[in-house]
């Protein structure tokens, strides 16, 4: 077995480990503006939901609404709604109607967890 072992290291080479290539720097975009333009975005359709409250209600609670039925929210009358653009907070407003339809008139825009503005 001694013989397989030396022809086996005989076989063996190495090759000298490249050098490391440094990255060239990436230049910084002006004004600190992402680096791709966002007009990219602009055609992308995002889902926007208005949630006007919250309610936990029991199961038998669930299974006994009916037409004309109230389910109680957890916000008060005149209090602002969230808007929420593909299930993240954005904004907050007050609902409004505007030729017999709901809107919302947008009153803050919230920021986001690690404080960069949107």
């Amino acid at each position: 077995m001694s013989d397989t072992s030396e022809v086996l290291a005989a076989e063996v080479t190495t090759q000298p480990a490249a050098p490391p290539v440094a990255a060239a720097p990436v230049p910084a975009p002006p004004d600190n503006r992402p680096a791709r333009s966002l007009a990219l975005l602009h055609g992308v359709e995002m889902s926007v939901t208005v949630e006007l409250g919250r309610a936990r209600l029991l199961m038998r609670d669930l299974l006994a609404l009916r037409a004309g039925s109230i389910v109680e929210l957890d916000r008060a009358a005149g209090s602002p709604v969230d808007v929420m653009v593909n299930g993240t907070l954005l904004a907050r407003g007050e609902v409004v109607v505007v030729d017999d339809e709901l809107g919302v008139r947008i009153t803050e825009i919230v920021g986001t967890a690690d404080g960069a503005e949107l």
